[in-house]
């Protein structure tokens, strides 16, 4: 990480927590009577939505780039556990890169799990969270939230729907894998507006499912580390241990058609490293000793690389300035240590 510049590094950590909400605010002109009683939000950059066909009431972050002129679309799924937060250095890294980033809260799987309702207790909360329906409802969040940027948002102007992509952690990376193709029990929930894929700490449950992620063909960078597999998830005494092995989230990378598949994984970087976004100890496990500076160059080289990404495969090379995907390989070499691992397929 000693070649990226040091007052870069330092900017972009500092940053990671601003939140761009130009334009953005409860009632903000522009928006249909129904969304603005639909948003609730004592954060005015946090829009609160009913999905009409779901019934779902999801939270959405967005951040805008600075400027007027029109720009990509990046959709952020968070992974279990995880609200609008989540993503944070690298949302806001893109944002910087000139694309429009709205972040989802997924309901049920979202950082309501936390709260036990009388009655309940917090494995209750986890096995609702992981159950075979909401993976299904993540997706058609995913879906509704593009309908809403799209069509109703404030910002709905400034959007290329040429230049749609869609990223996730853990989770949102399963998410994420559904919506640009991989096929579930023989159906696929490819959503074609979607260009580009980021998956952060992908999974596959076996070689035999992962034939699956063949039927994928857009250009899809799977991001993972040495440690990232397993983390257990705590609430007053109560402990439920998730995640796959590193080789099970390999195999993503493994099964991906070759031509545009990239993957990066990180020296000594854990499931949580990938959260984007401070982390309760007291909640969530971690492998591996965590330090702020080794978090900060964690989360630094995945703002960058991933921003490199979008902006070859969104923007495209003429607005990007990168003209091939060899130039792409190059400038992501520079960004990583000589302990991470880089593969283009």
């Amino acid at each position: 990480m000693d070649v990226v510049d040091r007052k870069r590094r330092r900017l972009a950590t500092s940053a990671a927590w601003a939140v761009c909400a130009m334009g953005l605010s409860t009632g903000a002109s522009g928006q249909t009577s129904e969304t603005k009683a639909d948003v609730k939000s004592a954060d005015p950059a946090v829009m609160v939505l009913t999905d009409p066909k779901t019934k779902r009431r999801l939270k959405l972050r967005a951040r805008l780039p600075v400027g007027s002129g029109k720009a990509g679309l990046i959709i952020y799924s968070p992974g279990l556990g995880s609200g609008v937060s989540n993503g944070a250095a690298w949302c806001e890294a893109w944002r910087r890169a000139g694309f429009i980033v709205v972040t989802l809260a997924h309901p049920v799987t979202d950082d309501s799990i936390w709260t036990v309702a009388a009655g309940k207790t917090f494995k209750t909360n986890i096995n609702e969270a992981i159950a075979g329906p909401q993976y299904g409802m993540r997706v058609a969040d995913c879906r509704f939230a593009i309908d809403y940027c799209l069509e109703k948002a404030v910002f709905a102007s400034r959007i290329d729907a040429e230049r749609i992509g869609l990223a996730g952690h853990s989770f949102g990376a399963l998410t994420a894998q559904s919506i640009a193709g991989q096929a579930g029990a023989g159906q696929s929930s490819r959503d074609t507006r979607v260009r580009a894929v980021i998956a952060l700490s992908p999974t596959a449950i076996s070689a035999e499912r992962a034939q699956s992620l063949k039927a994928i063909d857009i250009p899809f960078f799977c991001v993972t580390g040495t440690h990232d597999q397993y983390v257990t998830f705590k609430k007053g005494g109560e402990v439920v241990r998730l995640g796959v092995s590193l080789a099970q989230r390999e195999l993503v990378f493994d099964y991906l058609p070759a031509g545009q598949k990239i993957q990066l994984k990180l020296a000594l970087a854990d499931h949580m490293s990938f959260a984007g976004e401070a982390v309760n100890a007291q909640s969530f496990s971690r492998d591996v000793p965590v330090s702020d500076k080794a978090n900060a160059q964690i989360w630094d080289c995945v703002s960058a690389t991933t921003s490199l990404f979008w902006r070859f495969y969104l923007d495209g090379p003429k607005q990007s300035g990168i003209e091939t995907r060899e130039a792409l390989e190059q400038q992501m070499h520079r960004l990583i240590s000589a302990s991470d691992e880089l593969k283009f397929g």
